[in-house]
């Protein structure tokens, strides 16, 4: 695996919502991560409110080292009786530096290290070929396509699901110089 840069995960909260929603008025950052529309500044608040209230859920921001908040990731839909989970990751800026990488590395190793869980598994759209190459690249396993899973504009397009097990992350950890 690549070298990791240094980043720190932190808790989403209030004080991150103004630059969240600045993200997602990014009409090229949305159609990466299947927003279809931006959130008003309330809306957002509304959104995340109800997600920070969601006990399967776990959202967090992604800090630079030198401070900023430069994206934001987490794991939802976690089912700890079917030890399993979704992960999810955007970077409003950044991108190309391996900051991506490294907050995926930390959610993983949550995942699957402090959480016990056995899968990991994802959604992307389709049109999004830069996302299925960095999901392979971190070792996830293409699972299929969901046809007309999602709307871009006015087109219906398809979702690939990616997902990754424990035991492959323990095979490929075993080879992770950091």
């Amino acid at each position: 695996m690549s070298r990791r840069v240094e980043i720190d995960l932190q808790r989403m909260a209030p004080a991150h919502l103004l630059q969240t929603q600045r993200w997602l008025q990014d009409k090229k950052l949305r159609g990466q991560i299947d927003c279809l529309s931006p959130p008003t500044e309330e809306e957002n608040k509304q959104y995340w409110e109800k997600c920070w209230g969601n006990p399967t859920r776990e959202d967090y921001v992604i800090i630079d080292n030198s401070g900023q908040h430069i994206g934001n990731c987490g794991l939802c839909s976690i089912d700890k009786k079917r030890k399993k989970c979704e992960i999810w990751i955007y970077l409003g800026t950044g991108q190309g530096k391996g900051l991506g990488s490294s907050a995926m590395a930390k959610l993983i190793k949550k995942a699957f290290g402090d959480m016990g869980l056995e899968r990991v598994y994802l959604r992307i759209l389709a049109s999004n070929t830069t996302a299925a190459r960095f999901y392979e690249k971190l070792g996830f396993v293409y699972e299929g396509r969901w046809r007309g899973d999602t709307i871009s504009g006015q087109d219906r397009i398809d979702s690939l699901w990616y997902s990754m097990l424990r035991n492959e992350w323990m095979l490929n950890k075993g080879s992770d110089k950091n």
